[in-house]
């Protein structure tokens, strides 16, 4: 956001060449920042919409090579980004999506992955926007793109990836994780602060999305298990109960007006 010049593309990319890739850049802005590139490999595109789900679909609508690696500006890559991710679609020449893992800033592994192999619903819970690769021509077929009502600066601020991949996994595309790290990302996402009121919201609205009324059996067992694990207190319980009926409703009143398309999820 708010961009005016193309250095913050330096510290991404210290680690691989920055030729090796066309790179799109969609800088939510206002109409006297404007950021500009002279590079034939850099497009951009000032836009003045908000959220981040937004940011995301205009730059896979502008996409025009075969395979798509989903980005952010706070990220660094990892040695050879591109063989990495080259060899994956040799190794996987069915697979339309791949995702990889990712490190914190300390070198960990960013979450508990899942073991390498076919993605099932569970699995894609664990995949943050940085580590998904697809083949674009697929994904523009069957018409998968972010759902504008979950991410950053939309109506439920967050699980934006997981509606996402779920859309896809639903329309039976095949999708391959491999235990690979292609990048350092802050241990500081807010998709996982697990009990903070945005989690809660948004959680709840994607189970109303997925599962209709059985939102509400998951709601009680989240709750419960934010208590256990200790994300939340005993005197927390109600109000943080009270959040995720409001996520559901708010889901479900969307979704009545006919905002909400769950036949493309946007």
């Amino acid at each position: 956001m708010f961009k005016e010049d193309l250095d913050f593309l330096e510290p991404i990319f210290q680690h691989n060449s920055i030729d090796d890739f066309d790179i799109i850049i969609v800088n939510q802005t206002t109409d006297d920042k404007q950021l500009i590139s002279i590079n034939p490999k850099i497009k951009v595109i000032n836009s003045l919409e908000r959220g981040s789900p937004a940011s995301r679909n205009l730059a896979i609508k502008n996409a025009t090579k075969d395979i798509c690696l989903m980005s952010d500006d706070d990220i660094v890559y990892q040695p050879n980004l591109l063989q990495t991710i080259k060899k994956a679609y040799r190794d996987y020449p069915k697979a339309t999506l791949i995702s990889f893992e990712a490190i914190d800033e300390h070198g960990k592994l960013y979450t508990n992955y899942y073991p390498e192999g076919k993605h099932n619903k569970e699995t894609l819970k664990k995949i943050y926007t940085w580590v998904i690769t697809f083949r674009r021509s697929v994904f523009k077929e069957h018409d998968i793109y972010f759902n504008h009502y979950f991410g950053v600066g939309s109506v439920f601020k967050g699980v934006t990836e997981y509606v996402f991949l779920r859309n896809a996994y639903d329309k039976g595309l095949s999708m391959q994780h491999i235990s690979k790290t292609i990048v350092m990302h802050p241990d500081e996402s807010s998709g996982r602060k697990m009990g903070g009121d945005n989690a809660i919201y948004a959680r709840a609205a994607m189970h109303q999305r997925f599962y209709g009324n059985l939102s509400y059996l998951w709601l009680v067992k989240y709750i419960f298990f934010l208590l256990r694990h200790r994300f939340i207190a005993i005197k927390d319980i109600s109000e943080k109960f009270s959040i995720g009926i409001k996520g559901i409703n708010k889901y479900k009143e969307l979704k009545t007006q006919g905002k909400i398309d769950q036949l493309h999820d946007y």
